[in-house]
């Protein structure tokens, strides 16, 4: 007997996308969240855990966005925060999720029963005011903490040394705030899309000179290519094409509108698609006004406020942030379970990023996946409602030994193409990752079964298009499709394209007609 047919971990994003595709199977469920309000990291606080106080999306509303759910016209492209947790908290009062999900309660043990169903312990209460701990049985639990659980924090020869004020950017939310006089000197280390915000923030609010730290210097894209979202390129169509003409395509591209990296000190150490760009409409401007320069990873720290890089050189900073990212925590499973699931540093055995050979359906991962190009929220959808089929008894997993083989192959692939960094170890292509996983549950966008879309579907990208087919399949989809259009560079190249094969097509059979003749 048991008390739910679903347990959720964690009421973030993807945790309210994996409770709304359960409740769409009619299965029982329920969301324990440890803070005391749901949205995850949308949810801005002062202190701890969640987005800055400038935070906007790096990924269009288009691409960042429930499959059922659309965004408000009105709402821009790139959302603020503000603007992302209302548009949870409608979803959420829409779809009548909120009964089901618990604040409050920290999970502290998950452990599998001899009878295959998991008992779930957790603390119930807020931080400080624990009402001690209370357990429950459920058939299925989906963890969806996400991995951006653990703060990552670098140990740096002699940072004992060190005089000036030095944290993780998990603290940081706004120069006011961040304990850093206006005018001072700040290195933040990290070249991610959260260290160039923050440099950012830090220049045009704090008035600093920021020095930015990158021991792994990458690609730097802006938000618009063309007069349209940078991830709008990303599309099936696109990916038609082999990976290395794709890369070859997107990097000249990149070159030719913002110039090679080298002009503005930034050596990537990997081609374009073999590393996760950072998303910057500021970077280069202040770098070109001398705001923000680029250094290399950073040799040691100290005596006082001195930082010595790899190539020798130093300065000296009143403050450094830490824009190191974060680890995988599972600290609920027992270390045995772990040991299965976590084979190394941000390294998942799972297949397809879901499941763990070991367990089978009744234990998966919601969110455990980094996108290439594109928003998380359309792949956690994806992944939510292939495990809500399975729950329901409607597809199945392959045998361990088929799954344990497939995670081989892909993390083959992976490692031959991806470069070799702790942050791109669970990095997928969205569309073709969503794609392969709408095969296995019947909602595969279908051009031959929607002609008329056909265009969209190819040259355009949007979450609705896995709601046309399949299992719960949404009235509104093809609407919404047919909505988000190409981007005109694409939609005339292809027309350009189509022009031309047909101009050679009537050329050959002119050719051989004379002959004919």
């Amino acid at each position: 007997m048991v008390d739910y047919e679903v347990a959720v971990i964690g009421a973030g994003i993807s945790g309210i996308a994996a409770v709304k595709c359960f409740r769409d199977k009619n299965l029982s469920v329920i969301c324990l969240e440890k803070s005391d309000d749901f949205g995850g990291l949308w949810n801005f606080t002062e202190n701890g855990y969640g987005v800055m106080r400038f935070t906007h999306i790096n990924v269009s509303k288009q691409n960042y966005v429930f499959s059922d759910f659309p965004f408000p016209d009105d709402v821009p492209d790139f959302p603020h925060h503000s603007q992302m947790i209302k548009y949870i908290r409608d979803y959420t009062t829409h779809f009548k999720l909120r009964k089901h999900i618990w604040t409050n309660c920290m999970v502290v043990n998950i452990k599998q029963l001899p009878s295959g169903s998991w008992k779930i312990t957790f603390d119930k209460g807020k931080y400080n005011e624990r009402e001690g701990q209370q357990s429950i049985t459920v058939r299925n639990v989906s963890i969806a903490t996400g991995h951006h659980s653990n703060p990552h924090i670098p140990k740096i020869p002699g940072e004992e040394s060190y005089t000036g004020m030095m944290y993780h950017s998990i603290r940081y939310k706004c120069a006011a705030t961040s304990g850093i006089p206006p005018g001072k000197r700040v290195l933040v280390v990290g070249m991610g899309n959260s260290a160039v915000d923050i440099a950012d923030n830090l220049v045009t609010q704090g008035q600093s000179h920021v020095d930015i730290s990158a021991r792994s210097p990458t690609w730097v894209f802006a938000p618009y290519v063309l007069g349209c979202p940078t991830d709008h390129y990303a599309t099936r169509g696109l990916y038609m094409l082999p990976l290395t003409i794709v890369e070859k395509i997107v990097q000249t591209l990149i070159c030719v509108l913002l110039g090679l990296p080298k002009q503005w000190g930034i050596y990537p150490l990997s081609s374009i698609l073999r590393s996760q760009p950072t998303v910057s409409h500021t970077l280069y401007h202040h770098i070109q006004r001398g705001s923000i320069s680029i250094k290399p990873d950073i040799a040691s720290l100290g005596p006082g406020k001195k930082v010595t890089f790899n190539d020798g050189t130093a300065a000296w900073y009143d403050g450094i942030i830490l824009a190191t990212g974060y680890t995988f925590g599972l600290p609920f499973l027992n270390k045995n379970d772990r040991e299965h699931i976590l084979t190394g540093v941000n390294e998942l055995n799972l297949y397809k990023n879901v499941f763990s050979p070991r367990f089978g359906q009744s234990l998966s991962f919601i969110g455990f996946v980094q996108p290439s190009s594109g928003g998380l929220v359309t792949m956690s959808e994806m992944q939510a409602r292939w495990v809500a089929e399975l729950a329901s008894g409607n597809v199945v997993l392959p045998t361990p030994s088929e799954m344990q083989n497939s995670i081989n192959k892909d993390r083959q692939w992976e490692r031959s193409w991806y470069y070799n960094s702790k942050r791109l170890t669970v990095q997928k292509i969205p569309i073709l990752y969503n794609d392969e996983i709408a095969e296995m549950i019947g909602c595969k966008p279908n051009i031959r079964k929607h002609p008329t879309l056909a265009w969209n579907l190819l040259l355009s990208v949007s979450a609705f298009q896995w709601r046309l087919d399949g299992p719960n399949k949404w009235q509104g989809a093809e609407e919404m499709v047919r909505k988000v259009k190409p981007t005109p560079f694409y939609h005339y190249s292809a027309l350009f394209v189509l022009t031309l094969v047909l101009f050679l097509a009537l050329g050959i059979l002119k050719f051989v007609f004379s002959l004919l003749l």
